[in-house]
């Protein structure tokens, strides 16, 4: 029987050629679709954290993670990555009130995928989980609470931190919009500890194992949320949540100190980048990776089932940040109002309220309406010379569980795949979506379902060379079970999401393209695979 590390790398090897042939032919569907847009090649994939990826270098407890948002600071790349398994049955313990870990990486652009250095500190094997502070008190970061985005401002680095804290009426929502509304409550008892918003009349948003109990304060919804159908079921949806930006710590990388707490709605599922210069106009601004000014993307879910849609927006604040006496970030954003009928040139305003949404149809002032139900995460990052468009990576797939209606949330070609956007300006409009990386099939070779690819599936067969990826030997659901058994049956396929471009090593590569440098999250098995995409101008 061949040794587990000989099983890797030909894994490794087999899961490179068989990407790289799967994306070669889907590059001639996406030269066909991608009207308006860039050409887009084929990529190649490598397992980097997590099973089926070469073991991090030193003694380190680990077996995988997700997300992982890149930024430059003090001369490294760091990444922040969300809720992490430490070994094979973490899940078995129980939701730790801690468990996102950080990676530093070589600030140049690697020839393969980069060995990861987790953040260790007091010769401990585990990496140091990430710590958020505010006023002295450490902040809960367990199952679901997970730093969102992050970014440097030339002397500070800045994580983003999306707590799933519904935004209370205490005593009231402030001056964003924001109404208090007396027909939601909270689920009780919270699993995970993470407060679920339901209603109050039908008990909707809450587990079997729940009871919707009234919240004492009421929680603050968008009276103009595109995430409400129009119906009361969907208010849940509405409600505004906080997030933290977090100051990183000198002296220990893994803490942060909360510098601004921000509530928001439009927002709620948000990526940043920095840019050198920033007019606010369609002249005057320089989007290479900077420290003039931050923009933030972002849109009021992760999903737009139905008639409920999850658009984009976007805002801008200067940099560096300043702060007053008390540590606290003068937080002053501007957010894209629209484009002015008369010059087409962008308008901008104080107020969150009048945030508008994006154009994502290729047209100016066009339709913001999303393609697809399932968003998920996004990045969005300058991609340079020859190319010089902003790119926006999103989408994936998410486990039915998560779905209303499964049968109706995957639309049109390569369900479940990420896709790709373009635009010249970071308010677009943006192109029409493509497929850039598709799970494929479980009996075609070359495709992440298939032999030798990086996402689970109970179909797939193992074919010479090229054995099919494995399930991790414990799920989410094996948790809830009493011995945290494994399930009887075969279940739970693999994913894609969380996509994130690692703008720092993406580059031209000489002969007339770029090569795309990202990282994308797989459900199972629970890991993050390194992707190149070959990227030309149209």
């Amino acid at each position: 029987m061949k040794s587990r590390a000989a099983l890797l790398a030909a894994s490794t090897r087999a899961a490179l050629l068989a990407a790289s042939t799967h994306a070669a032919l889907l590059a001639a569907s996406l030269l066909a679709t991608s009207a308006a847009a860039q050409r887009v090649g084929p990529s190649e994939l490598a397992p980097w954290l997590g099973p089926g990826a070469p073991p991090p270098p030193g003694p380190v407890a680990f077996y995988g993670t997700d997300l992982g948002w890149s930024f430059a600071h003090a001369g490294a790349l760091q990444m922040l990555f969300g809720d992490t398994w430490f070994h094979a049955r973490t899940l078995c313990e129980g939701g730790p009130s801690n468990d996102d870990v950080q990676i530093t990486l070589p600030l140049a652009p690697p020839a393969s995928p980069p060995a990861p250095r987790f953040a260790q500190s007091d010769g401990r094997a585990q990496p140091d989980r990430i710590f958020l502070y505010r006023d002295g008190a450490s902040l809960p970061l367990g199952f679901g609470q997970v730093p969102i985005a992050a970014f440097g401002d030339g002397a500070r680095a800045v994580g983003l931190f999306g707590r799933w804290a519904p935004a209370r009426c205490t005593p009231s929502c402030g001056e964003d919009g924001f109404v208090c509304s007396p027909r939601l409550g909270a689920c009780a008892p919270a699993l995970l500890g993470i407060t679920s918003v339901c209603e109050l009349a039908s008990g909707a948003g809450c587990q079997p194992t729940q009871r919707c109990e009234p919240a004492p304060t009421g929680f603050c919804v968008d009276p103009d949320s595109p995430q409400s159908d129009g119906t009361s079921a969907s208010e849940r949806f509405t409600v505004a949540h906080e997030h933290e930006f977090g100051v990183q710590r000198a002296r220990r990388a893994a803490s942060y100190d909360s510098i601004a707490t921000w509530r928001t709605h439009r927002f709620l599922n948000a990526t940043a980048r920095t840019v050198a210069r920033f007019s606010g106009r369609t002249g005057g601004s320089d989007y290479a990776l900077g420290h003039g000014a931050l923009l933030v993307w972002g849109r009021p879910g992760y999903s737009a089932e139905g008639a409920r849609q999850a658009p984009l927006s976007l805002l801008v604040h200067d940099l560096p940040i300043e702060t007053d006496a008390a540590g606290r970030w003068r937080f002053a954003p501007r957010y894209f109002a629209g484009l002015d009928p008369e010059t087409r040139e962008p308008r901008w305003s104080s107020r969150a309220a009048e945030a508008a949404s994006l154009a994502l149809d290729g047209a100016p002032g066009g339709s913001p309406v999303e393609t697809y139900p399932i968003v998920n995460q996004l990045s969005v990052a300058w991609v340079p010379a020859p190319l010089e468009r902003w790119v926006m990576l999103y989408g994936g797939d998410v486990t039915d569980l998560a779905l209303e209606a499964p049968e109706r949330a995957r639309p049109g070609p390569e369900p479940g795949a990420v896709r790709i956007r373009f635009a010249e300006h970071p308010w677009g409009p943006w192109t029409p979506p493509a497929p850039l990386l598709a799970p494929g099939a479980p009996d075609r070779a070359g495709t992440p379902y298939g032999p030798g690819g990086v996402l689970f599936h109970p179909d797939c067969e193992d074919a010479p060379a090229a054995p099919c990826a494995r399930s991790d030997p414990k799920r989410p659901l094996s948790g809830f079970l009493p011995g945290c058994v494994s399930l009887p049956f075969v279940h739970d396929p693999g994913r894609f999401y969380g996509a994130n471009v690692i703008a720092e090593y993406t580059r031209p590569d000489g002969a007339g393209g770029v090569d795309l440098v990202w990282n994308v999250s797989t459900w199972n098995p629970y890991a993050v695979v390194f992707v190149r995409t070959k990227l030309w101008p149209d």
